[in-house]
């Protein structure tokens, strides 16, 4: 399965964060991440590639996930892709 990793752009460190309404908070959370978090509760493989780049050059993640035990596909095929379009010399403007 091919998703985007996340809803939006990556956020600053705290811009969804709720601490005085903890379920604003977890919702908050869930529409930040609604592709995720199924692959997170039930701890089936799944791998994010930083595949684009924002205009403000933050990375765009694209998630592929696979059914139980397909580790191993996941692995070979971001290997792949990471061959065909290298990300490791990419970094966001501040770092």
């Amino acid at each position: 399965m091919l998703t985007p990793t996340l809803a939006t752009v990556p956020l600053p460190v705290g811009a969804i964060r709720d601490d005085a309404d903890p379920a604003a908070d977890f919702a908050a959370q869930k529409r930040f991440t609604p592709w995720t978090s199924a692959w997170n509760v039930t701890g089936m493989p799944a791998v994010s590639l930083p595949l684009h780049t924002s205009p403000e050059g933050l990375p765009i993640g694209m998630m592929l996930a696979a059914r139980p035990a397909e580790e191993e596909l996941l692995v070979s095929l971001a290997a792949q892709i990471e061959a065909a379009l290298p990300w490791k010399d990419r970094h966001p403007p501040l770092w």
